[in-house]
């Protein structure tokens, strides 16, 4: 078995996305947003790769 060796993208977004679970807002912050800013509702960050 050949073991490939690849270069890991480390890449670090400067801004987070984020998107509300709720009401389906989408928000833009430098900072860690633990609540929707429209309706207070729980946000989940968009910016993260889904592999």
């Amino acid at each position: 078995m050949a073991l490939h060796n690849s270069v890991i993208d480390d890449y670090h977004p400067t801004e987070g996305y984020y998107e509300c679970r709720s009401c389906r807002t989408r928000t833009v912050s430098a900072t860690h947003l633990s609540e929707c800013p429209d309706c207070g509702g729980s946000v989940r960050n968009i910016a993260v790769a889904r592999e």
